[in-house]
């Protein structure tokens, strides 16, 4: 996929060099880069991936995202050729990327999404049995299993909380064993920037029911 399309959806970024580059993978992992990918550096918890971007580099990448927020000056960038992207939020920018490399996966699918602090995985399981009653099927992706229907997938069970190739995944296992009408539960925190399908007059927001638990929303695309 070409550098630009990569891109698409991602507003106010500022770029420096080639931008109809083929891009073969993205990662924000530096170990995890090859040759023609996009190294996305986020600045983490315990880490700050814009300390790596020269590991990135050497192993491979044609192209860095780098968060505007960081501070650039630091960074050692070796390669002065290479596609130079500034994000306002690369964690967003990243999501986005993802989406638009593996096809956008979830816009094929109905999707739940729930987040908030508590009661998340709860509320998933609740939503597919309530689902499967209804004659629906149902997958679910979370921290603690992943499921179509009964059948419970633990090639998925390795989480990736940045690139991942799960919605995709899914979306195959669901075409190859369950036909092409179902719906999927998807638990998450800060990961559904992914979906981008989601537009204005589709979504519904239900108030939260978890006491205590004001943040929570759950968003069902209808």
């Amino acid at each position: 996929m070409e550098l630009i399309k990569l891109m698409n959806g991602i507003q106010n970024y500022k770029s420096k060099g080639e931008m109809t580059l083929d891009v073969k993978g993205i990662a924000c992992d530096s170990r995890k880069v090859k040759p023609g990918f996009v190294f996305v550096a986020i600045r983490g918890f315990e880490a700050d991936g814009h300390d790596f971007v020269g590991d990135a580099i050497a192993n491979g990448a044609i192209a860095l995202v780098l968060d505007m927020g960081a501070d650039l000056k630091k960074v050692k960038i070796t390669n002065k050729d290479i596609t130079v992207i500034i994000a306002e939020d690369t964690r967003k920018a990243l999501a986005l990327m993802s989406c638009n490399f593996y096809g956008n996966p979830s816009s094929k699918f109905k999707l739940i999404g729930v987040t908030g602090t508590k009661g998340k995985t709860t509320t998933t399981y609740m939503i597919k049995s309530i689902l499967e009653k209804e004659g629906h099927k149902v997958g679910l992706i979370g921290t603690i299993a992943n499921y179509i229907g009964e059948d419970c997938l633990d090639i998925l069970l390795m989480m990736s909380s940045k690139v991942t190739l799960k919605p995709a995944l899914l979306f195959e296992y669901f075409f190859r064993s369950l036909g092409k009408e179902f719906n999927t539960v998807w638990l998450d925190i800060h990961r559904v920037d992914i979906y981008r399908d989601f537009k204005d007059g589709e979504k519904t927001y239900i108030e939260p029911f978890i006491p205590g638990d004001t943040d929570e929303r759950i968003y069902l695309d209808d």
